[in-house]
């Protein structure tokens, strides 16, 4: 008797071909058979009107700390996601000196948007080196699948101290960087990841460790991969929003780390630049050509418009970062609201050139998301542009008002990119992209594409008609499992990991983003629930069942993928 039949579901196999209506057993954590099953199960699942897929795939989380004090990685599974790659763009808390956690944390402070209060309380420090740090996650138990960069940031300060974010490494201590790379390998790293962005750096200004390395040395970690068996490159590249020969340089360079380790380079993000119009297409059949030559540089594209959450009650991530608000967050709440009343002040915000009030690329991109009061609920998803025309107003004198009448609370949304949906559209579809940037774990409050799979199958699939389903699934299973090399994953076949996901493809949805209070110390996160997600098996037991979130910790530690 198999531990787990669903019978009669519509079953998306992961490898795009058409989808049939069949069964699917399970035993012992693996898919047993797939089509006509006789054998009774020890649960039976009707799949009438539902799809069955391969688990989703999500190679772009930050959930390295996360798992501490939320072992299922919320709320990636409720999306149907079974298998989770973090430790991207080089940030990880392995390895790690005791007297270096602070130093890290900070890190993740400004540059992952993570509360260092939750950091603090929540992580459960017994470790030093990589294989410590997976053992860690092993004992503590994961609901998902979990596989795990070992961070360039984090080797090049164990590896350099106060002096990583200082200078240019030497050859010897690039020789010390790749031995330890290569130490993380072994104890199951699926690559090793690292960022270039000028984005990225301490709150006092200082680059982040991984900024500091030249080529020499990337090359040197990228050879360090050069004779293993697997592995692959995560890049945050230096370009993201820049000239496009700019970007097309850079590429260039990650193919040259490409040939170097004989891997994947996969870099992220590829975002349509509503600067650059058409540059991002060029961009990923420049990436095309290179795989077909045999290099395999891959980037990762998204298929939600790039949405920076903000509100002016405390600092946070995207005013932080930006030079004209920056000041003004520092000032006490009490003086902010005198600004914002303040007519000079609000003169001073209309004569910001390139971004309306230095916050989005013009009012039609600046949307309330969440208010803090009844009043201003009212205009819940309108844009500026939209509550001024309903008011017959000036967009700025709308926006300053509505700040003020919910005492800076308002959660705002900047849409910066990937808003033009024919050109999302053509990146997504591209066979040489890889389609990703969750960001789940990092960002909290600022940035939320956590449901990016259940928008896929609910937004482009049912709603746009502008992918079939099965290709859809694809790019989440298959696509993902064959790019990062984790075996036995990403199809519905015999043997494979009884990861799955039974959905009702006529309502399958991400729910609107909600702000909640659930991290350790109370702070705050933003938070996507989905809809029409019925089952979520991992290894064959469920994290989601009847549509409603388990407890229960089936993951595995995917050292090396496997």
């Amino acid at each position: 008797m198999a531990d787990l039949v669903i019978r009669g579901a519509l079953l998306c196999d992961g490898s795009g071909r058409e989808a049939a209506h069949g069964d699917l057993a399970v035993s012992g954590g693996r898919i047993a058979a797939v089509g006509r099953v006789a054998e009774r199960g020890a649960r039976e699942i009707d799949g009438a009107g539902l799809a069955l897929a391969p688990g989703f795939i999500d190679v772009h989380t930050h959930y390295d700390c996360q798992l501490f004090w939320d072992p299922q990685a919320s709320p990636s599974p409720w999306h149907g996601v079974t298998t989770v790659v973090m430790g991207n763009c080089g940030f990880t808390i392995a390895p790690c000196r005791e007297a270096d956690r602070e130093t890290l944390m900070q890190l993740l402070l400004f540059v992952e948007g993570m509360p260092i209060e939750t950091l603090r309380a929540g992580i459960g420090w017994a470790w030093e080196d990589f294989a410590g740090y997976l053992g860690a996650l092993e004992r503590r138990g994961v609901g998902p699948n979990v596989a795990a960069f070992i961070g360039h940031s984090a080797v090049r300060y164990r590896v350099m101290g106060r002096a990583a974010v200082e200078r240019a490494a030497t050859a010897e201590e690039c020789a010390e960087m790749a031995a330890l790379v290569r130490e993380g390998m072994a104890a199951g790293a699926i690559g090793w990841s690292t960022s270039l962005s000028p984005t990225h750096f301490f709150g006092d200004g200082t680059p982040a460790p991984s900024r500091l390395a030249d080529q020499a040395e990337l090359l040197a970690l990228a050879r360090g991969l050069a004779d293993l068996e697997r592995g692959v490159i995560e890049i945050a590249p230096r370009t993201t929003i820049g000239p496009p020969a700019d970007k097309a340089e850079e590429q260039r360079f990650f193919a040259e780390l490409a040939r170097a380790s004989g891997k994947v380079v996969s870099w992220a993000p590829l975002l349509d630049n509503p600067f650059a119009p058409g540059s991002a297409r060029k961009i990923i059949e420049e990436s095309a050509a290179f795989q077909g030559a045999g290099v395999q540089v891959v980037p990762q594209v998204g298929c939600r418009p790039l949405e920076v959450r903000f509100d002016f009650t405390e600092p946070a991530f995207y005013l932080e970062q930006n030079p004209f608000w920056r000041p003004i967050m520092a000032k006490s709440r009490d003086e902010r609201r005198r600004l914002f009343a303040d007519a000079e002040f609000r003169a001073e915000l209309g004569r910001q050139t390139g971004f309306v009030a230095a916050l989005a690329q013009g009012w039609d991109r600046l949307v309330l998301r969440l208010a803090a009061s009844e009043g201003v609920r009212r205009w819940q998803d309108r844009s500026v542009a939209e509550i001024a025309a309903a008011e017959g107003r000036a967009p700025l004198d709308a926006f300053c008002d509505l700040v003020l009448e919910d005492d800076l609370a308002t959660q705002w949304g900047a849409v910066l990119m990937n808003h033009d949906e024919r050109a999302v559209a053509e990146l997504i579809r591209h066979p040489a992209g890889l389609l990703a940037l969750s960001d789940a774990g990092a960002h909290v409050d600022t940035l939320c594409d956590q449901g990016f799979t259940t928008y896929l199958l609910g937004h482009w699939v049912r709603e746009l008609r502008a992918l079939a389903l099965e290709e859809a699934v694809r790019l989440v299973t298959s696509v993902p499992a064959e790019r990062y090399g984790l075996h036995g994953r990403g199809r519905l076949a015999p043997g494979c990991a009884a990861d799955l996901v039974l959905f009702d493809p006529a309502r399958v949805a991400m729910r609107p983003t909600e702000m909640v209070y659930d991290l350790p110390r109370g702070q705050r996160r933003l938070l996507q629930r989905a809809e029409g997600i019925v089952e979520v098996l991992v290894n064959g037991t469920p994290v989601v069942a009847d549509g409603a979130p388990t407890d229960r910790r089936p993951g595995r530690v995917l050292r090396g993928g496997a």
